[in-house]
């Protein structure tokens, strides 16, 4: 096992929910077929999409921030430059923010500045 799949390891095996930012109806789409797949091995997905009200039988939220309740790892399937915004709303949120965010592609292990001994794929930047 590689450095990186032990981090993900790690990561998918502290987190029993995933709320996936930019989730999607479109089931062709990475952004569905990914969380769709959790969904089927455990995982349960809180979908954030303003356009959509459901998506993987699930009630989707406008924002990061309108999510209720703690948001443990945050999956983000949105352009890189939307990250940085995307980050930010995870950290202004109450109760305490986010425990570990996981943009999508490009890995890059790396510990996130912002949760100690939690490693992402893509380090955003807050």
């Amino acid at each position: 096992m590689t450095g990186t799949d032990a981090i993900v390891e790690r990561i998918l095996t502290s987190y029993d929910t995933i709320t996936v930012v930019g989730a999607s109806r479109a089931t062709y789409k990475a952004a569905h077929s990914v969380p769709a797949h959790m969904q089927r091995h455990g995982w349960r997905i809180i979908p954030v999409n303003p356009h959509a009200g459901q998506i993987l039988g699930e009630p989707a939220y406008r924002t990061l921030a309108d999510v209720p309740g703690q948001v443990g790892l945050v999956d983000v399937f949105r352009p890189s430059g939307q990250t940085p915004d995307i980050a930010r709303q995870g950290w202004r949120r109450e109760p305490p923010p986010c425990g570990c965010s996981w943009a999508s592609p490009r890995p890059r292990p790396g510990p996130s500045p912002r949760t100690p001994g939690c490693s992402t794929w893509k380090t955003v930047a807050c």
